[in-house]
C-alpha cells in the first residue's frame, strides 16, 4: 500500500466516494463523543465533513461523486438470507446523523447516488465500467474496506482516508500476486465475517493466495482439483464447493446497476451552496468548519448620527441601547459615558446621558433592548422600566453555551461578524447598536416560543437590579482579623512543611502534584489508587489522599496542609486584595449566566464556595461582619432540594414527612432501617442523610458505598430498601431519564430547559454522568429558580416598606441580610414569610406541593448566624 498525505493528482481524475463506508469509518475513527449543547450527536457528521473538505481542498476535483447504500434489501439478501445478519444494528445516534450528511454533501456541490436494491459498491462498479473505462478516464475510489479491490487497474486506485494510504495496481500485485479481478474469488474462499459470509474451513488468506496464484481462478481450480496435493484441503474444497460458489455470487459486484446518466458531464461538481452550509454548521455548532468555508456576509452598513434631535421621534415598541464604555462603576452621572440608541437596523444615534434620560421619560411603553443589563446599571446608576436583556435571554434558551458575549451571539443567531479592523469606530458603534436591535427582536420571539417571557421579565431582569444593589452595597469584613488569621495560617503552613520535609527526608514542593506523587509512591512506597487522565501518573487528588491517610502519617499532614493552603490562597488573600481600604467592604461580582443549572456564581472574590463545616469554615465566616448598628441575618431554605424532589416525585411518604414537620433524615432512617425514631443512632441518621442527598444527585450503589464506606452489595440493599419505602422517587428517576433521552433535555419547575448531550454518549461513564445530571438538574435548577424569585420578591417588599435592610449575599440556598437593629423584629416576620412563598409575591403561577421551611438566625458576624 502506497503511503501518502493526499498526493497530488490530475484535476480531471474522477473521485468516487463509498459514502456508507466513509460514514462508519468517521463515526468510529473519532474518539469520544461529539454533540451540540442541545444534545444532538454530531461525531459522524463532523468526521465526514472534515474528510470531504480535506479532499476538496487538496485535490480540487472537477468530478466527485458520493455513493450510498439504501435501507431496502438487495439481491444478495435473496441469494443468502443471512447476508450481513451478524452485523450490529446501526447505532441510533448515527442513524439520525445520516440526513445531515446527505444535505452537507449535496450542499458542497457533490452528486449523491443511491438506488433501492443495490449497494453503493454496485453503483461504483457500474460507474467504473460504463463511464470511467468507456471514456478512458482515471479514478480514485475513496473507501475503507476491501469490497472494491476488484476494481483496481492501471487507471484506478483506492484511497483509505482514515489510514491516509493509497492502493494502486502495482501495490496490489506486490501484496497479492494475482490480478485484482480475482479478488472476489479470493474472498469466496476465505469468507467475509463482516458480511456474515463463511469461508472454507482450513483455508486462510495464505492458502487462498497460493491456490489462486497456482490455478488463476476458481473455475480452473475446480477443473483441476486433483492437482491440489493435500488431501484434507482437497476434500474441504469439494465439500464446500456450493458454498464457495454462493459466496462468489454474493461478493461479485453488479456492473450493471442503474445510473442516472452515462455522460460524465452530468456528474461535474457544482458551486457549493454556502448559505445552506452555514445554516447547517451553525445549527450543529461546527464553529471551526464555519470559519473555513467561503462566505460573503450580506451588506450591513448602518449609519451613526450625532447631535440628532430625537424629541420629535414617536414612541416605538423596541429600541436598543449600547453603552460606548463597557466596564466599571460610574454612579456620578456627570461622568457617565455616552450611549448609542437604535430604533431599527438602519441607523444609530449617539446620545449623552441627559438626552438618554429625556428619552426614557418620554418612551414609557418602549422595551429597551440591552446586552448585560447589570452592566448598564453599573455604568449609569439608574434602572429602566421595560428591559429585554439579550445576554439573559440567550442563557435561558441554552444555559450550556460556553460564552454569552454580544459578538458571539450575533454570529450565532444572525451571522453578523464584528471587530473588523477595516471599519471606523463610528461604523463599529453603528453596527453593534443596530445588530443588537436585530438580535433582541430575534430572541424576543424565541423566548416567547419557549414560554419564558414572564420568567425573564418578572425574575431574571429584576434580579439584575437586585444583584447590582448587592454588589454596590458589598459585605463588610474585619480586615484586622483577616490579616491576623492569614499570618497564623502562614505560620501553621510553615510548621506543616517542616514536618512533611522531615518525614519525606527531603525538601519538596507540597503544592506540586508531581513532586508529591514522587514522595508518596516512590519514597514512601504507598499503593497507587488511580491514574490521572492526562499524564497517566498516580493521582494525588483529595479522594486518593483520604484512602491513603490510614496507611501513613505523612498523608494526614499533607491533607491538612492542602486544606489550610486553599483557605489562605483562595479566601484570606483574596479578601485582603479585594476589600475596599476605606469601607472594608467586599464587592463581589455576581454572574447570572455562569452555571448550567441556573445557580448564581461570583468572582473577585468568589464567595460561593466558602466552606461551611469545621473550624476552618467558621474561621472564614467570622471575617464577615455587620456594620455598626446592624446585625447579620442568615435565611436558609431547609432541605429545599429534598422538598423539590418530593414535589416532582409526588411520593406520598416523603410528602407526608414534610407536611408533618418530621426530621427527614431521622424519618428516612426509620423507613430504611426499620426502627422507631428513638432508636435511630447518630450513625443511622448520618447514613440516611447521605442516602437522601445521594439519591437526589443520582448516586449509584457504587457511589453510595464509597460515601458510607460499605460494600457495593450493602449499598445496593440500602438503595432497594429506600426505593421500596419511597416508590415515587424511583418512578421519578426512571421517568426523568426516559424524558431526557426522548427529548434531549430536562426542565425545572418554571420551565427552564437544560440540554444533556452526555446522555447519548457511547461511553458508559459519560452516559451515567448524563443520567445523574438529568435526575439532579430539575431539582437543583428549581432550587435556583426559587431563591432567585425570593431575592426579587424580598427586595421588592423591602422597598415597599421603606426598610434600610439590604440583601448582601446569596450562597446556594442561603441569603444573608444586613439589618439595622431597629428593623430586626420586622425582618423576623417579613423575610421568612416571603421566602416560603415568593411566587405569590410576584404573581407567578408556580407552587410546590410540599411546605417550604426557612431557618433564620442573627449574629454580629456570619459564623454566629449558624
Amino acid at each position: 500500500m502506497v503511503s501518502s498525505y493526499l498526493k497530488k493528482i490530475p484535476k480531471d481524475t474522477v473521485i468516487l466516494i463509498d459514502g456508507s463506508s466513509f460514514i462508519y469509518r468517521a463515526y468510529f475513527a473519532i474518539p469520544g463523543y461529539l454533540a451540540t449543547t442541545k444534545g444532538f450527536p454530531t461525531k459522524a457528521i463532523f468526521g465526514v465533513t472534515q474528510m470531504v473538505l480535506k479532499i476538496l481542498k487538496e485535490w480540487d476535483p472537477e468530478y466527485i461523486i458520493w455513493f450510498m447504500d439504501e435501507k431496502e434489501p438487495t439481491f444478495r439478501h435473496e441469494i443468502y438470507e443471512n447476508y450481513k445478519a451478524t452485523r450490529p444494528k446501526m447505532p441510533d445516534d448515527l442513524k439520525i446523523q445520516i440526513p445531515y450528511i446527505r444535505n452537507i454533501i449535496h450542499s458542497l456541490g457533490i452528486p449523491v447516488l443511491s438506488h433501492p436494491g443495490y449497494e453503493g459498491d454496485d453503483l461504483i462498479a457500474s460507474f467504473i465500467k460504463n463511464i470511467i473505462k468507456k471514456q478512458n478516464l482515471s479514478a480514485i475510489i475513496v473507501a475503507g474496506d476491501k469490497d472494491l479491490y476488484s476494481l483496481i487497474d492501471k487507471n484506478i486506485a483506492i484511497y483509505d482516508p482514515v489510514r491516509e494510504k493509497f492502493l494502486d495496481l502495482d501495490a496490489f500485485l506486490e501484496k497479492y500476486q494475482f490480478p485484482p479481478q480475482v479478488f472476489p474469488e479470493f474472498r469466496a474462499l476465505t469468507g467475509d465475517p463482516s458480511d456474515n459470509i463463511p469461508g472454507v474451513p482450513g483455508i486462510g488468506e495464505k492458502t487462498a493466495k497460493e491456490l489462486l496464484i497456482k490455478f488463476k481462478n476458481l473455475e480452473n481450480l475446480y477443473q483441476n482439483i486433483k492437482q491440489v496435493s493435500l488431501s484434507k484441503l482437497r476434500e474441504s474444497l469439494l465439500k464446500y464447493k456450493d458454498q464457495v460458489l454462493n459466496n462468489l455470487s454474493l461478493l461479485t459486484l453488479n456492473y450493471n446497476a442503474p445510473l442516472p446518466s452515462l455522460d460524465i458531464i452530468y456528474y461535474k461538481r457544482k458551486e457549493p451552496d454556502y448559505s445552506t452550509l452555514r445554516k447547517i454548521f451553525k445549527e450543529l455548532e461546527f464553529r471551526k468548519l464555519l470559519s473555513e468555508i467561503k462566505y460573503t456576509p450580506p451588506e450591513f452598513k448602518p449609519l451613526l448620527i450625532e447631535n440628532k434631535d430625537l424629541s420629535q421621534i414617536p414612541e416605538r415598541d423596541y429600541l436598543s441601547l449600547f453603552p460606548l464604555q463597557y466596564q466599571g462603576y460610574i454612579f456620578n452621572l456627570a461622568h457617565a459615558p455616552e450611549i448609542a440608541v437604535a430604533f431599527s437596523e438602519k441607523e444609530a444615534y449617539k446620545l449623552s446621558t441627559s438626552c438618554l434620560k429625556d428619552l426614557i421619560s418620554k418612551f414609557t411603553k418602549t422595551k429597551f433592548i440591552l446586552h448585560d443589563y447589570k452592566n448598564f446599571l453599573k455604568l449609569f446608576g439608574f434602572s429602566l422600566n421595560k428591559v429585554f436583556d439579550t445576554k439573559l435571554a440567550s442563557y435561558l434558551l441554552n444555559p450550556s453555551l460556553k460564552k454569552y458575549e454580544l459578538e458571539f451571539l450575533l454570529q450565532e443567531y444572525l451571522d453578523i461578524s464584528l471587530g473588523s479592523s477595516k471599519i471606523s469606530e463610528d461604523e463599529e458603534i453603528a453596527i453593534k447598536t443596530c445588530s443588537l436591535f436585530l438580535l433582541g427582536k430575534e430572541l424576543i420571539n424565541r423566548i416567547e416560543e419557549e414560554g419564558l417571557s414572564e420568567w425573564l421579565e418578572k425574575v431574571e431582569i429584576p434580579l439584575s437590579e437586585v444583584l447590582f444593589e448587592m454588589e454596590k452595597k458589598g459585605f463588610k469584613i474585619d480586615l484586622e482579623y483577616v490579616r491576623t488569621l492569614n499570618q497564623e495560617y502562614q505560620k501553621t503552613l510553615k510548621e506543616l512543611e517542616d514536618k512533611l520535609f522531615e518525614i519525606a527526608g527531603c525538601r519538596f514542593n507540597p503544592k506540586s502534584s508531581q513532586e508529591v506523587s514522587n514522595i508518596l509512591f516512590k519514597k514512601l512506597n504507598l499503593p497507587s489508587i488511580k491514574k490521572t487522565p492526562k499524564s497517566s501518573l498516580p493521582s494525588t487528588d483529595a479522594e486518593v489522599l483520604e484512602e491513603l491517610a490510614p496507611l501513613h502519617p505523612f498523608v494526614r499532614l499533607l491533607i491538612q496542609y492542602r486544606t489550610l493552603y486553599k483557605i489562605k490562597s483562595t479566601y484570606l488573600e483574596a479578601f485582603l486584595k479585594y476589600a475596599e481600604t476605606k469601607t472594608h467592604r467586599l464587592h463581589t461580582e455576581f454572574n447570572q449566566t455562569g452555571t448550567a443549572t441556573g445557580r448564581l456564581s461570583s468572582q473577585n472574590p468568589n464567595l460561593q464556595n466558602i466552606p461551611i463545616k469545621g473550624e476552618e469554615g467558621l474561621s472564614i465566616r467570622r471575617a464577615f461582619i455587620a456594620e455598626d448598628g446592624c446585625m447579620l441575618c442568615s435565611l436558609d431554605y431547609s432541605q429545599i432540594e429534598l422538598r423539590i424532589l418530593a414535589h416532582f416525585s409526588e411520593d406520598k411518604n416523603l410528602i407526608s414527612a414534610f407536611e408533618k414537620g418530621e426530621d427527614i433524615h431521622t424519618f428516612t432512617a426509620c423507613e430504611v432501617f426499620g426502627v422507631t425514631p428513638e432508636k435511630v443512632t447518630p450513625e443511622m441518621r448520618r447514613m440516611s442523610k447521605a442516602i437522601n442527598f445521594g439519591i437526589a444527585y443520582g448516586m449509584s450503589a457504587y457511589g453510595l458505598a464509597k460515601e458510607l464506606k460499605i460494600s457495593p452489595k450493602e449499598a445496593e440493599i440500602i438503595i432497594n430498601r429506600y426505593f421500596s419505602r419511597y416508590p415515587g422517587i424511583k418512578e421519578y428517576i426512571q421517568k426523568t431519564i426516559e424524558f431526557a433521552k426522548e427529548n434531549g433535555y430536562v426542565k425545572t419547575l418554571v420551565g427552564r430547559k437544560r440540554y444533556i448531550p452526555e446522555l447519548f454518549s457511547p461511553n458508559k461513564s459519560i452516559k451515567e454522568l448524563g443520567q445523574r445530571m438529568a435526575i439532579n438538574t430539575p431539582i437543583q435548577g428549581s432550587a435556583a429558580d426559587l431563591i432567585k424569585c425570593a431575592m426579587v420578591a424580598l427586595q421588592k417588599e423591602l422597598k415597599r416598606h421603606n426598610l434600610k435592610t439590604a440583601i448582601i449575599l446569596q450562597v446556594h440556598d442561603e441569603l444573608v441580610l444586613e439589618v439595622p437593629e431597629e428593623e430586626i423584629e420586622i425582618i423576623k416576620e417579613l423575610a421568612p414569610k416571603i421566602m416560603e412563598n415568593p411566587f405569590k409575591y410576584l404573581n407567578l403561577p408556580y407552587k410546590l406541593n410540599v411546605p417550604i421551611k426557612v431557618n433564620f438566625s442573627f449574629g454580629k458576624n456570619w459564623a454566629e448566624c449558624k
